[in-house]
């Protein structure tokens, strides 16, 4: 059941690159280049050729955007996604490269390369934005659609399943999008309302922004959702549609910080990569509260700071400033599932054993106590030497061995509760390492080289307040010292 998506990349494209052909991730040999190279760097110099050939525009860049213009997209960058176990990496490589080859045609520069370092197998596609003749990709709406119904086809053909009715939902309807654009759309007046009602000192609940609100006249209901009327004869809307940044959580959040980015003086408390996170926490906050959403990273969200927010909790938490430390705890997770389900697999084992052999005790016993024992008769105990060797003398036994019996099934059942658990620790640990793996090797890049220059420029501060520190008692020195010659 592969699933596709795309991620555009505006910026720091080698970077990009070296991340799709690590060999850490590819096993070394799982990448095709499609009128290209499979090294990274190799691929980069013929990718930037190319680019800047047709886009008359350096093929490096920094920035995501500039103060005047929206920049071109870098590279095209889609992910085909299969279940765990779904696929071996090789067939999955197979069925990635085919995917390619139908989509972007034989005239297209596209590196294809298939990462196993997780627990569902999946492929990256590196796409330059111009084929050799010059012509244009556009990632949309319609490209995206023929995009996998390719992949559901290839998908069928190599005997997969596929989603056959997924499901579509754009953030806006384009009369929305339209009326917004057009600055008529009684929706945007409501966000404009909402967000100047919640600067407000006594709105420090969803309470007191929901009285707020009714003092300005809508209708409020409040419940699972927070249910806004604006007239008599129009339905109420519930917040979350109003877009992002106004589902009752993220109004929570807004209201609990004011529109205010996290200090810096409580940023550099952290070490390690907690710091560097904490840096990008902060980086988007500014972005999200001091930009017009026109000039913001396309990745600076109120659902993007929540989920940082979250992750720079769980740092904290497992204590973990660095990437080792990180990958200890995935690891740390693996173990845990993997000591459980072999502890369930012994435990299996033994009930298994303990099971046979109380319902065999009678017929031991019989045997046993045979007179006279016959040649036939001692064969026949040779049979049962593993319960003579679990001591077994008597009837009384069969109790004791329901009681062992007992107790494993009772271990088997706890253990048996312990491994979903297990599992959803394992998933989230997961979750958040690729979380924060995918943001600090692409989104975050731009975030912290900002952070990097506000760093410079605190300890260049800094540094200037300790030299006028110690130029005070040197003046006082030199002051005492005339006052005392002009005596």
């Amino acid at each position: 059941m592969p699933i596709i998506k795309h991620i555009p990349i505006y910026y720091v494209p080698k970077k990009f690159l070296s991340y799709v052909t690590n060999e850490k991730k590819t096993e070394g040999t799982l990448v095709t280049g499609l009128n290209c190279s499979t090294n990274a760097a190799e691929v980069y110099e013929e990718m930037k050729l190319n680019f800047e050939m047709y886009a008359h525009e350096r093929f490096f860049k920094k920035l995501l955007k500039s103060e005047t213009a929206k920049q071109r997209i870098r590279l095209h960058h889609y992910i085909q996604s299969f279940r765990p176990g779904e696929v071996t990496a090789a067939e999955a490589h197979r069925i990635g490269v085919e995917w390619a080859e139908k989509v972007f045609g034989k005239n297209h520069m596209v590196l294809c390369a298939t990462h196993c370092d997780r627990s569902h197998v999946h492929n990256h596609f590196a796409v330059l934005p111009y084929d050799l003749d010059g012509k244009h990709w556009y990632a949309n709406r319609t490209t995206m659609k023929m995009c996998r119904k390719i992949s559901d086809e290839i998908a069928l053909a190599h005997g997969l399943e596929v989603i056959e009715h997924p499901k579509y939902k754009a953030a806006h309807k384009y009369g929305e999008y339209q009326a917004r654009k057009d600055e008529r759309s009684w929706k945007q007046k409501l966000c404009d309302e909402i967000d100047s009602l919640i600067l407000k000192e006594n709105v420090r609940r969803i309470d007191d922004l929901a009285k707020e609100l009714e003092t300005k006249g809508y209708g409020i209901r409040k419940g699972k959702y927070l249910s806004i009327k604006v007239k008599p004869d129009r339905k109420a809307i519930r917040s979350y549609r109003l877009g992002d940044g106004y589902s009752l959580e993220h109004l929570a959040y807004r209201i609990a910080n004011k529109e205010r980015e996290m200090p810096l003086a409580l940023v550099v408390r952290y070490t390690g990569i907690q710091r560097l996170y904490a840096l990008c926490i902060r980086q988007l906050q500014m972005e999200l509260y001091r930009k017009p959403e026109k000039d913001r990273l396309h990745f600076a969200t109120y659902h993007e700071v929540e989920k940082s927010s979250w992750m720079l909790y769980f740092l904290k938490e497992n204590d973990i400033h660095s990437m080792e430390e990180f990958k200890n705890v995935v690891a740390d997770a693996d173990r845990k599932v993997d000591d459980l389900k072999e502890k369930r697999s012994e435990l299996m084992k033994k009930i298994s054993m303990e099971e046979k052999l109380i319902s065999e005790i009678p017929k031991y016993l019989e045997v046993l106590n045979r007179r006279p024992l016959l040649a036939k008769d001692v064969r026949e105990l040779a049979k049962y030497n593993y319960i003579k060797d679990a001591g077994v003398r008597s009837e009384k036994d069969i109790r004791s061995h329901k009681e062992i019996l007992a107790g494993l099934k009772k271990e088997l059942a706890d253990t048996e509760e312990k491994i979903p658990e297990a599992l959803a620790i394992r998933k989230s640990v997961y979750d958040y390492f690729n979380f924060y793996e995918s943001r600090m090797k692409s989104d975050y890049d731009i975030l912290l080289e900002k952070a990097r220059a506000e760093l410079e420029e605190l300890r260049r501060a800094e540094e200037m307040k300790q030299e006028r520190q110690q130029e005070l008692p040197e003046r006082s020195r030199n002051s005492r010292h005339d006052s005392r010659t002009a005596r």
